[in-house]
């Protein structure tokens, strides 16, 4: 058998457990802890809002979508530009220098919107704010509308997508300018939209709620925040959960071995011989070349493995009868299928009639100890592993 590399500096003791203890303890742990791990997420999705981990619905991929674009284009919108001198940084200006934010829609009507972005494009300290596309409109529509009219302008202005900002500064109507530094409103005013007026006023020293100076239109664009959160409402996650976990059960592999059709015993030898010297970091040997140890001479395995499947209910009373010869050995269950149509609450009542926990038997532990048909158990006898087969008695009834 391949000899295991040791990483670790540790003394001959401890290589020993490694051989034999670590590796089935290892590969049935991962499998309790993903299982655990799995039901914990299935149990914490009832009463939740949004579920991070459920995929699989067109609602929440669209949302998902859409808010992934609101973020990316809260920044600056990149691919609107018609030019090649396309903008690709954020307008962070330094902590205490004011930002100018202008509230505009497409209310407006174009030719006032052209020329706020005229006026706009070049001032890396103005940013120009649309709450969301149009109803029933999509972002790249969106995206197309500005590139129109944003043709011929160079550089193109700052414009961000940012519907928080106009809930943060209650603005209902545009135009609307916010000069805002270190999340406070320096200066507010409505029915304005020039930004050269608005340098002439804060220069003045003009500050506060100026209030409206001027015509104001209702927003045009629906508010991008509240849309996502309205579809993610309206869907039923407790439907989709059931769905995911039938996809889930669905989708389960499992390692099925076929029943045992007489009683039979094999005996695993343990013993494992080192192909080469195996030295500690240190340079100290360890196990020379062609020398043989058997992990169950320093370590006990510690472990009674019943393995059965639980679709057969001869086997699940079959189980419940069956003893290990040593007693302080700790049982562990392992289940080649489980039913699927029963999933999470099928092998919940399966743990709960046998009073422990029900792992799944995985590939390697299947390989390792050379499980090839249920029921069957393996445990220490002496220095060795036995695997014992039961065929089950006529009595001990039919298929589930």
């Amino acid at each position: 058998m391949r000899y295991f590399e040791l990483l670790s500096n540790r003394l001959r003791q401890v290589v020993l457990f490694c051989l034999a203890n670590a590796l089935l303890v290892a590969s049935v742990k991962a499998e309790e802890e993903w299982l655990s791990q799995s039901q914990r997420i299935l149990n914490a999705l009832d009463g939740q809002a949004k579920p991070a981990w459920l995929e699989g619905n067109p609602y929440q991929s669209e949302a998902n979508r859409q808010a992934l674009e609101m973020m990316r284009n809260s920044n600056a919108m990149q691919s609107i530009s018609a030019s090649s001198n396309r903008l690709d940084k954020t307008v962070t200006p330094h902590p205490g220098k004011p930002l100018k934010v202008v509230f505009v829609s497409f209310s407006l009507g174009d030719t006032a919107l052209k020329g706020i972005f005229e006026e706009a494009s070049g001032q890396d300290d103005a940013l120009l704010m649309f709450r969301g596309p149009k109803p029933g409109q999509k972002l790249p529509a969106l995206f197309a509308d500005l590139k129109r009219l944003l043709k011929d302008i160079d550089p193109v202005p700052n414009i961000v997508i940012d519907p928080t900002r106009f809930q943060k500064w209650a603005v209902s109507s545009v135009p609307a300018i916010v000069v805002e530094a270190d999340d406070k409103a320096l200066l507010q005013v409505r029915g304005v939209s020039s930004l050269t007026w608005l340098n002439d006023k804060f220069k003045a020293g003009a500050a506060g709620d100026l209030g409206r100076l001027g015509e104001v239109y209702d927003i045009a664009e629906i508010d991008l925040l509240e849309e996502i959160k309205r579809r993610m409402a309206a869907i039923d996650w407790r439907q989709k959960q059931q769905q995911a976990i039938a996809r889930f059960w669905g989708q389960q592999k499992f390692e099925v071995l076929p029943v045992a059709l007489e009683d039979r015993e094999r005996v695993i030898d343990m013993t494992i011989t080192a192909p080469r010297n195996l030295t500690a970091p240190n340079g100290q040997l360890i196990v020379r070349a062609g020398q043989t140890v058997n992990p169950l001479d320093k370590m006990p395995f510690g472990l009674c493995l019943i393995v059965f499947d639980a679709t057969e209910t001869a086997q699940v009373h079959w189980i419940r009868q069956l003893s290990c010869q040593d007693k302080k050995a700790r049982v562990m269950y392992l289940a080649t299928s489980v039913s699927r149509q029963d999933g999470w609450d099928g092998l919940k009542a399966l743990e709960t009639s046998l009073n422990s926990s029900v792992y799944l038997l995985t590939p390697d532990v299947r390989s390792r100890f050379q499980l090839q048909h249920v029921p069957s158990l393996v445990e220490q006898t002496g220095n060795r592993l036995v695997v014992r087969e039961r065929k089950l008695p006529a009595s001990a009834g039919e298929r589930s």
